[in-house]
C-alpha cells in the first residue's frame, strides 16, 4: 500500500490537472458559443442567396454557367477540414477516417485525388498514412474568416474553369448539435451537383419550392455570373464555421470528461489516504498501549 507522502504528491498532481482541464473546458465553452453564433448568423444570408440562385437557374439558358457544368471525373481536389490543435476527443479521428474512405473511393474509380488540408492535425495525419497534401492551411479553425475561405476556393474555381480539375469536395464535421458532429462530404464544384450535396443544395436544404416568377434586370444569366461563384465561396465558409463550432464543442466535452475523471480519481485517492492515515494512527496507539503494558 502506498505511503501518505506518495498519496499526497499524487493528489496534488491530479488536483493541478483538474484545474487545467476545468479552465480549458471554460475557454472551449466560450469559443464554442461564439463559433455557433457565427454559424447561425451566416445561415440567413446563405439561404437567401441559394434561393435567388435557384430562381435564376430555373430561367432559360441559366444552366450554361461553367461552374454548373458536370464532366467526367478524372481529377478530384479533396479539402479536409480538421482542427489545428488536439485535446478534442475523437473529433479529428472521425473526420480523417471519413476522408481516407473518400480518397479510396475515388481511387477505386481511377480518379486522381489531390488533397488540401485545412488544419494542422489533418496535414500531419494524412502524411502519416502516405497521402501527402498538395497544400496545407493552418490557423483557420479557431475563428474562421471569410478572407481565409476566399484564399482557399478562388484558385480552385480558376482551375475548374480552366479544366485542370473536374470536382472539388470538402470533408468536414456537419454540425448537428452541441454534442454531435457528423463527418460529411459536400461537393463545392460543380456548383449544385453531386449526390452528396452540392454547394447550392447544402445552403438550401430547408428552402421552399421556387416561388413566383420574376422579371430580372440584368438577365438571370448575367446575375448567375456573380451569384454562383459567391454561392461556392459561401458554401466553403459555412463548412469552416461548422468545423470551428464542432471543434470547440468537442474540446469542451473532452475537457469536461477529463475534469470529471480527475474528480473521481481524487475521491479514490482521498479515501485511500484516509485509510492509510487511520491505519498508521491505530498502529501507533497499539504500540503505545503495548509499551505501557510492558512497563507496568
Amino acid at each position: 500500500m502506498a505511503n501518505t507522502q506518495e498519496l499526497l504528491k499524487r493528489r496534488k498532481t491530479i488536483a493541478n490537472t483538474r484545474k487545467i482541464t476545468r479552465t480549458m473546458e471554460l475557454v472551449a465553452s466560450s469559443k464554442a458559443r461564439k463559433a455557433q453564433e457565427a454559424a447561425d448568423a451566416s445561415r440567413p444570408y446563405a439561404e437567401a442567396l441559394a434561393k435567388l440562385v435557384r430562381d435564376c437557374a430555373a430561367s432559360e439558358g441559366a444552366a450554361e454557367h461553367p461552374l454548373l457544368a458536370s464532366r467526367e471525373v478524372k481529377r478530384v481536389v479533396l479539402l479536409v477540414a480538421t482542427s489545428d490543435r488536439g485535446l478534442c476527443g475523437a473529433f479529428n479521428a472521425n473526420i480523417l477516417r471519413h476522408a481516407l474512405e473518400t480518397i479510396k473511393a475515388h481511387e477505386a474509380q481511377a480518379a486522381e485525388v489531390e488533397i488540401i488540408s485545412l488544419g494542422k492535425k489533418g496535414y500531419s495525419t494524412l502524411r502519416y498514412f502516405g497521402y501527402e497534401p498538395a497544400q496545407g492551411f493552418g490557423g483557420i479553425m479557431d475563428a474562421p474568416r471569410y478572407s481565409q475561405a476566399l484564399e482557399v476556393i478562388e484558385p480552385l474555381m480558376e482551375r475548374y474553369l480552366a479544366g485542370e480539375i473536374d470536382r472539388v469536395e470538402v470533408v468536414y464535421p456537419r454540425f448537428i448539435n452541441v454534442a454531435r458532429q457528423e463527418p460529411s462530404v459536400a461537393v463545392l464544384l460543380p456548383a449544385g451537383g453531386g449526390s452528396q450535396g452540392g454547394s447550392l443544395e447544402m445552403a438550401a436544404e430547408t428552402l421552399p419550392a421556387i416561388g413566383p416568377e420574376y422579371f430580372y434586370s440584368p438577365s438571370p444569366v448575367e446575375m448567375l455570373e456573380a451569384l454562383i461563384p459567391q454561392t461556392v465561396r459561401t458554401a466553403l465558409f459555412s463548412t469552416l464555421l461548422q468545423t470551428s463550432a464542432g471543434e470547440h464543442n468537442a474540446r469542451r466535452v473532452a475537457m469536461k470528461n477529463a475534469t470529471d475523471a480527475a474528480s473521481d480519481i481524487l475521491k479514490t485517492i482521498n479515501r485511500t489516504y484516509n485509510r492509510v492515515r487511520q491505519g498508521k494512527i491505530t498502529q501507533e496507539i497499539a504500540e503505545i498501549v503495548g509499551a505501557v503494558e510492558a512497563m507496568s
